[in-house]
């Protein structure tokens, strides 16, 4: 529950992007609210593998921002709720994520879940818990109390049909209620 849902990965990459790429004689700067695909496919100068290693830069993590309101909502439900963040990526990736988490968020447990090994979060066990994703495909397969779906519609969410919501002021009412 990091990319996307608790800070906005998808404009730390198109930052980056957008200077690396700047000066190439096909690019057009990349708005993050324009990226539709799970591969970057609009960032037309640069492959999807370059487009990973950003994953792993240090610059990434130095420039990332929260999605709208979640810092103070996550401080505020920390309160009534163990903060557990449970993210798939590569060891690199995952270090960079832990630092990050250590740094910004140290209430809360980071868990980190390696592609090589797994390809979603169901090995974690989530009984009783509360799954905050984007990834349709995580919430499916999760043994989560109650699952949530983050954002905005994408392609790797579009079929989830259980319980959406847009921002972190409805997670946090969501939440609240259940709390009642």
């Amino acid at each position: 529950m990091i990319e996307g849902v608790t800070v906005n990965t998808i404009k730390g990459i198109t930052t980056l992007y957008n200077q690396d790429f700047k000066y190439y004689k096909n690019f057009k700067p990349i708005e993050w609210s324009d990226i539709e695909t799970w591969g970057f496919k609009e960032c037309n100068c640069a492959t999807s593998d370059y487009i990973n290693t950003y994953f792993n830069q240090e610059r990434f993590y130095d420039n990332l921002e929260y999605m709208e309101n979640a810092n103070e909502v996550l401080d505020e439900l920390r309160d009534h709720f163990n903060i557990k963040i449970v993210s798939m990526g590569y060891s690199p990736n995952l270090k960079g994520k832990d630092i990050w988490i250590k740094k910004n968020i140290p209430y809360a447990e980071f868990i980190g879940v390696n592609f090589k090994e797994y390809e979603d979060k169901s090995h974690i066990d989530m009984s009783g818990g509360i799954l905050i994703d984007d990834s349709a495909g995580n919430l499916v397969t999760s043994n989560a109390s109650v699952k949530i779906c983050y954002g905005c519609t994408y392609l790797w969410n579009e079929d989830w049909q259980g319980k959406r919501c847009w921002n972190w002021y409805e997670i946090k009412n969501y939440l609240t209620n259940l709390i009642d």
